[in-house]
């Protein structure tokens, strides 16, 4: 029972990822729990939602059982499903000249877009497809008054998947920043104190892309390995 109990509670607060760059999958924060709670019914760190622990209480014990079994299988598909995301390809090689040269300044270009809610900008660095996505996070965004801010935003390292030469590009990139919210509705201090709870933090994704002409990227999909 204790073991189906601590699942079911492990469970209840599970990372959503979801943005144009991944997630950092870390809440970057060094204050107090208390300083916390003032903000996460915000969701101010980048692509977290935490799930309610709502009728735990009132779980009778073979609903626990059952709700504790069902847990663990759930557990154990996602935790596959998290070691086959975090797994990068084991063949990679410097990025070619010319993808070198191509690929930092648009890198930067798709996230300041993004840190501006710029959806015409995105529009055109994107794939129609992975534009969809991505759009009908920002209009979310929007709505809610938030803004994705990265600052100090540097790359770290770039690797290039070795790929087949009819395959999409794929650039493993590590890079470094700031990542929070900041809230047009929301008062300076609140945004400030924000901004300050925030560490630097490191992370890194696999970046799909295409050319769409010899020398226009196209971003078709980010995927988070850490």
């Amino acid at each position: 029972m204790i073991i189906n109990l601590s699942l079911l509670l492990a469970l209840t607060s599970t990372p959503v990822f979801a943005r144009a760059g991944g997630s950092m999958g870390s809440n970057g924060s060094s204050s107090s729990n208390s300083s916390t709670n003032t903000y996460n019914n915000d969701n101010y760190y980048r692509g977290y939602h935490n799930y309610n622990n709502y009728g735990i209480n009132r779980l009778s014990l073979i609903d626990v059982v059952f709700t504790g079994f069902i847990g663990f299988s759930l557990f154990q598909s996602i935790k596959r499903r998290r070691q086959t995301k975090k797994t990068p390809s084991e063949t990679y090689d410097q990025l070619t000249p010319k993808l070198n040269s191509s690929f930092e300044p648009f890198f930067y270009k798709v996230e300041d877009a993004w840190t501006k809610n710029d959806l015409e900008t995105l529009k055109i660095l994107m794939s129609p497809n992975y534009y969809a996505k991505q759009k009908r996070i920002i209009n979310g965004y929007i709505r809610n008054h938030k803004i994705d801010q990265l600052d100090g935003l540097v790359i770290v390292e770039l690797q290039q998947v070795v790929t087949a030469p009819d395959k999409k590009i794929q650039v493993i990139v590590t890079a470094q920043a700031r990542d929070y919210f900041q809230f047009n509705d929301k008062s300076e201090d609140y945004n400030q104190q924000v901004q300050d709870d925030t560490n630097i933090e490191r992370f890194t994704e696999i970046w799909t892309l295409k050319w769409q002409n010899e020398n226009h990227l196209l971003l078709c999909n980010i995927q988070t390995i850490s």
